[in-house]
């Protein structure tokens, strides 16, 4: 599950031991953190996850509960506010079969699920009226930590977004 976050490389060519110039890579490194997780559930594309805090009932290492998540929801019973990032595909896993999914934990992520307009810069958090794996822009009244930032305009629906990465 740990990605290393130790090599950051900037350019997109180098010099050979020879003194050619080669390519070493279309972009420049773009700082995205991309963590495996399990899950037990359905989880969409684009959809905030959060770590399955119900796990602790029978784990009491708590391992497998940091390794598993699931849709986050504010309002939900467990509770599933702890979020780790945002799915990069949907998944479906079931407790018999749990399955690997991709989770942007930090860097820049299109699809984000947002449930009202974002303007760049706008800090978003987990969705407190009840829309599952969707976040917000954050107000006043909210207790947690911002999730990321919106990087566009966009209406509601998705939007492209920074995610912070909390707790990595």
């Amino acid at each position: 599950m740990a990605t290393s976050t130790l090599v950051q490389y900037l350019d997109t060519s180098a010099v050979s031991a020879s003194g050619a110039v080669v390519q070493v890579g279309n972009s420049p490194s773009n700082r995205r953190q991309v963590e495996t997780f399990l899950t037990e559930t359905a989880i969409t594309v684009g959809q905030l996850v959060a770590i399955d805090a119900a796990k602790l009932a029978t784990d009491a290492s708590g391992g497998l509960t940091a390794a598993t998540v699931i849709t986050a929801d504010f309002n939900s019973v467990p509770v599933r506010k702890v979020v780790v990032g945002v799915a990069l595909e949907s998944k479906t896993g079931t407790a018999t079969s749990p399955q690997p999914i991709r989770i942007c934990v930090r860097g820049v992520v299109t699809g984000v699920v947002t449930t009202g307009a974002t303007a760049v810069g706008d800090a978003l958090v987990l969705d407190t009226t009840g829309v599952a794996g969707a976040c917000a822009i954050a107000v006043a009244a909210d207790v947690h930590p911002p999730i990321g930032y919106a990087l566009t305009v966009a209406a509601a629906g998705t939007c492209t977004a920074y995610i912070r990465g909390l707790f990595n």
